[in-house]
C-alpha cells in the first residue's frame, strides 16, 4: 500500500515540476524607458511655446476639426 503511495507521489510531483517548466516568461521592453533621441522629420516645426499651441487648437478649432470624429464606435480610427 505504501509503495503505490509513493510511486502516485512520484508521478504527481514529476508532472506538476513538468507543467511549471513549460510555463515560459516573457519579459518585454520597460515602456517607461526613454526613447532615443532623434530629430524630427524634415519639415515639422516644434512649437515654441504654450500660446503657440494654444492658438494652434483655437485653429483647429475654428476650421471645425472634431478630436471625437477621430474614432468609431469600436474605438477603431476612422479611415479617411
Amino acid at each position: 500500500m505504501t509503495g503505490k503511495l509513493l510511486v502516485a507521489l512520484a508521478i504527481l510531483t514529476l508532472s506538476a515540476s513538468a507543467a511549471s517548466a513549460a510555463h515560459h516568461h516573457h519579459h518585454h521592453l520597460n515602456a517607461n524607458a526613454a526613447a532615443p533621441a532623434s530629430p524630427p522629420p524634415v519639415g515639422w516645426t516644434v512649437p515654441g511655446n504654450s500660446s503657440d499651441h494654444a492658438l494652434y487648437l483655437q485653429n483647429l478649432h475654428d476650421s471645425g476639426y472634431n478630436p471625437k470624429n477621430d474614432r468609431d464606435a469600436n474605438g477603431n480610427m476612422v479611415a479617411q
